[in-house]
């Protein structure tokens, strides 16, 4: 995951920021970190479900 991505997710789950601080300590808009946490989100999504299959493909029953 590009970092753009990467530093909002750590302060909004992590650092436990509002948007509108995220937004003030990265110099941008409000919009811009939503719009960032809501591509980061998405990412890591697709991963969990391609990682579920992976292993689930591993499994030798």
């Amino acid at each position: 995951m590009p970092i753009t991505y990467r530093e909002v997710v750590i302060l909004y789950y992590y650092q436990e920021l509002k948007v509108r601080e995220i937004a003030d300590i990265l110099t941008c808009a409000e919009n811009t970190v939503k719009t960032r946490l809501h591509r980061a989100r998405k990412m890591l999504q697709e991963k969990l479900v391609n990682s579920e299959w992976e292993v689930l493909m591993d499994d030798n029953f």
